[in-house]
């Protein structure tokens, strides 16, 4: 009996080498586990101050892992994570099927990971008392349909409508050119500011600007950043369709994002690209843990899991 166990202790003893040398199938010398070590992760710039936070939580508790973030526009994140720049990405989709071919290429699983919801932001001036909007509306502004103030119904300001937003190749102009059914190849009557926080910026310096930002950037009242933010500017409330009354015309905050009600409303998601079970892991397991998911609560947003 005795020597039984022993051959049994023995079956799995070597049945664990071969996983573990199976998980490092592409880095036989991975110099990281799930807490420690230093990945990078690129980040879309509309979700950098939630992934700040998740960072600095991460890295107090776990001493010898460190975080690299780099923030930069969604098509490149995901440029950079098949191109094996980065360990993992934070994004607002889901890869398409042609750029998943390179997981399977490469034997590795394909793993995405929703951890918490957003909305797209509409912001105006404070001189700016008209704040209600739908999306036929938005769709005809982007369009260039609608390029004045009056012809949008406004009371308060007159003029061009300055239509910002971050980047022309942004994920937040990339939903809205999903969600609202325009052409990719249609030009976008925008400008591009240069980052949410330039957006923000010039709306409050603008009476006639309309500003498109993520919901991430104005949604954590106990951040003075976020704070001075929401502060200084007018989010608009979005309907799904012309003349409803106007309690059906929601804001990017609360119980609409948690009851999917605000139109606008997406998912942020965490993508891993990891042979190994390294510490792309280990963050991914903290942030859809419960500390990570309290504090996508405390920013405002909707934790998914």
């Amino acid at each position: 009996m005795a020597n039984t166990a022993r051959n049994l202790c023995g079956v799995l003893f070597l049945s664990c080498i071969f996983f573990s040398c199976s998980l490092f199938s592409k880095k036989e010398d991975a110099k990281d586990g799930p807490a420690q070590g230093e990945i990078t992760i690129a980040v879309d710039e509309s979700f950098q101050l939630l992934l700040k936070s998740e960072k600095t939580a991460f890295e107090n508790n776990y001493h010898f892992a460190h975080i690299n973030l780099k923030f930069t526009p969604e098509n490149e994140a995901i440029a950079d994570l098949l191109n094996e720049k980065v360990r993992s990405i934070v994004v607002s989709r889901d890869l398409t099927s042609k750029e998943k071919e390179i997981f399977t290429r490469e034997k590795i699983t394909y793993r995405s990971f929703p951890f918490a919801a957003d909305g797209i932001a509409l912001l105006t001036n404070k001189q700016n008392t008209d704040t209600l909007i739908s999306l036929p509306l938005l769709k005809e502004l982007l369009q260039g349909k609608i390029s004045n103030w009056n012809k949008l119904g406004a009371h308060s300001v007159s003029g061009e409508i300055l239509l910002v937003v971050d980047k022309a190749n942004s994920s937040n102009i990339k939903f809205l050119i999903d969600k609202l059914g325009i052409p990719a190849t249609q030009k976008l009557a925008v400008f591009a500011a240069g980052s949410n926080p330039a957006v923000i910026e010039y709306v409050k310096n603008h009476s006639n600007a309309l500003g498109i930002i993520g919901s991430n950037w104005i949604s954590d009242g106990d951040n003075p950043t976020s704070l001075g933010f929401i502060k200084s500017v007018h989010v608009m409330s979005v309907a799904e369709k012309d003349g409803l009354a106007q309690d059906k015309y929601l804001q990017p905050f609360g119980y609409n994002l948690a009851l999917k009600t605000y139109p606008l409303r997406r998912e942020i998601k965490l993508i891993l690209k990891e042979s190994h079970l390294g510490l792309g892991t280990g963050f991914v397991n903290y942030v859809c843990g419960e500390m990570g998911q309290l504090i996508v609560l405390k920013a405002g947003l909707i934790p998914l899991t």
